[in-house]
């Protein structure tokens, strides 16, 4: 193919990827799988490349960190270990700063996403038992995720991703020595701004869970059915209780037990309390008819725990956002009745069956008893209001475990060892004493996330190989035409900050990417300033709740809105910047 034509159809491919992630109307592994297979088509990209992306050392790496985190998460007590810390922690602010500097530190060493959910319920459980709101501490939860993960070269997805586009390319990566000390500054920067200022600029409204006890009757009806009704002795289905207007029949409690969620064929008894979720109005109009209910004079529950209200999130890796309620087939699927959806900080109305879920989404559910089952290890909800049990067997195992680790992490630091050795080691020992399955490993692996990041790779490898980067850098370098090494820096870091606030962390190393490359070989400069720029730059996630899916986790929970996220997350990425660029100007003298 005429070499024109093919940088037009690879420029046409990133402006295309570009606007798709922009307006989010398709997932991203549909815009990164679907693009890629329309290159190896057209001709434009090698299938070589794709295949080679699959057994990159860097994606190999993520996933392995992945299902290191998921093991310590089961076997080891972190909430335990952040009991310890936090103990003598009891004024909000001391708390803010020892759980942001926590959760940093742990960010730094293993995969941050699994690290955020699994502190939510903590960060929820320590707010409601002294009367604080969440909101004062999930964004700064995310956001200290977010800084810890900038520390070390396996902090996060998106340095892994930088070095396997090195590696693929036949470049240097970037080591430890690299981040550790730029990553140390920012961080430190970003907490003391976090505790300083986060409490100020976040408001502390009501979480769904508490505006569901203050305000029970918005969320659920309660009725009692009538020994006269004609319902009695009939199924759901018979009563006309399935399909209702508006409404659904959550639960019932009878014998003082709970039947939850209410099934077609559940027969119907007097005395029974039903319990109606969706529109109150509705309910009322269902209680004007000749249908043997009325509202219980006495309301037998007083507090959601009796009702087995379980707050739920929609994370970035569920199939359930772009479906109805009622296309996901919900209640059968997960044994639970959703009550109530939040988005954008505020509750949803209308017929809760016809609402479209998004990534972000909170659900208030209640619970059937297979629901805990299910739900463990669920790629399509996280829970929020509850927290997961540790596997307390295998004591000797898990020091040994931790023997190793400590072991592996000090022949890493004197270069003995490589990263993906340590990582396979590890795992290769905790299997040995029962603390890892093919099971679990089947069920860690984000198909989602192994199409984003092999294609981003292959993508980013054909702009090169193809000289398509060399074509974009020469327009680059024209406009940049004399400029210092300084402003080719801060140029480069402001368009990954840009990217990355709108697009995805890993979009905008795969854009970026082969532009800086391409303009680094023809300059001459030192790569390694412009590599950390386009790497600190990707991870600046701080804007918007959709620019990193640990944002997208508190998003629901805090009640937050996108005005809160530039609230915050505007100066904090000014700081970010303005730190990030000092230390590498003065690093590499490009000043």
């Amino acid at each position: 193919m005429n070499e024109m034509w093919t940088n037009y159809i690879l420029l046409a491919a990133l402006l295309v990827i570009t606007v798709s992630l922009f307006v989010r109307r398709f997932k991203p592994t549909m815009v990164f799988g679907w693009t890629t297979i329309a290159l190896i088509v057209i001709g434009v990209m090698p299938i070589e490349l794709l295949l080679s992306a699959f057994s990159n050392k860097s994606i190999l790496t993520i996933f392995l960190l992945i299902f290191l985190t998921s093991a310590l998460r089961k076997h080891f007590n972190l909430l335990g270990l952040m009991d310890f810390l936090f103990k003598g922690l009891k004024s909000p602010r001391k708390f803010l700063v020892g759980m942001t500097t926590s959760v940093a530190a742990l960010s730094s060493v293993v995969n941050n996403t699994p690290i955020v959910a699994l502190m939510i319920p903590y960060v929820y459980d320590w707010s409601r038992k002294r009367n604080l709101s969440p909101s004062k501490f999930l964004m700064p939860l995310s956001f200290a995720a977010t800084l810890g993960g900038t520390i070390t070269v396996i902090g996060t997805s998106t340095n892994l991703v930088l070095n396997g586009l090195l590696d693929e390319n036949g470049l240097d990566t970037l080591g430890f020595g690299d981040f550790l000390i730029p990553g140390l500054l920012v961080t430190t920067v970003g907490v003391i701004f976090l505790a300083l200022f986060s409490g100020v600029l976040l408001k502390g409204g009501k979480d769904l869970l508490e505006d569901f006890q203050s305000n029970r009757r918005e969320y659920i009806m309660e009725t009692v059915l009538l020994p006269n009704s004609d319902k009695v002795g009939k199924s759901i289905a018979d009563a006309g209780l399935r399909n209702l207007d508006g409404i659904f029949l959550a639960e019932i409690y009878r014998d003082k037990k709970l039947i939850s969620p209410v099934t077609p064929k559940e027969i119907l008894r007097a005395g029974d309390l039903l319990y109606f979720a969706g529109e109150v109005e509705k309910v009322v109009e269902l209680l004007k008819g000749d249908n043997g209910l009325e509202i219980a004079k006495r309301e037998k529950f007083t507090n959601t725990d009796a009702l087995e209200v379980v707050e739920v999130l929609i994370p970035i890796t569920s199939d359930l956002a772009g479906k109805t309620v009622r296309e996901t087939g919900f209640r059968e699927r997960f044994d639970a009745a959703i009550v109530a959806v939040h988005r954008d900080g505020r509750k949803l109305g209308g017929r809760i069956g016809d609402v479209r879920l998004e990534f972000g989404d909170l659900l208030l559910v209640t619970t059937g008893s297979r629901f805990n089952k299910i739900i463990q290890g669920n790629k399509n909800l996280y829970t929020v209001s509850t927290m997961e049990s540790i596997d307390s067997n295998g004591k000797t195992g898990k020091r040994i475990v931790g023997f190793g680790v400590v072991a592996g992490l000090a022949a890493m630091a004197m270069s003995w060892i490589s990263l993906f050795t340590f990582l396979l080691a590890i795992l290769i020992l905790m299997a040995s004493f029962g603390m890892l399955s093919a099971k679990e490993i089947r069920r860690d692996i984000n198909m989602d996330l192994l199409v984003i990041l092999v294609t981003a790779v292959a993508i980013g490898t054909t702009l090169i190989h193809a000289g398509t980067a060399d074509w974009i850098s020469d327009a680059v370098i024209d406009v940049l035409h004399g400029a210092e090494p300084w402003l080719v820096l801060v140029s480069v870091m402001l368009l990954t900050v840009v990217l990355t606030s709108f697009v995805t962390n890993v979009a905008a190393i795969a854009i970026a990417f082969p532009i800086v490359v391409a303009v680094i070989a023809r300059t001459g400069m030192d790569p390694t300033p412009f590599y950390l720029a386009l790497a600190y730059g990707a991870s600046a996630s701080f804007l918007t709740p959709v620019s990193y899916q640990t944002n997208l986790m508190v998003y629901g929970p805090g009640g937050y809105s996108a005005r809160d996220f530039m609230r915050v997350g505007a100066p904090l990425t000014v700081l970010y910047i303005g730190v990030v660029l000092s230390y590498l100007l003065l690093r590499y003298e490009l000043i």
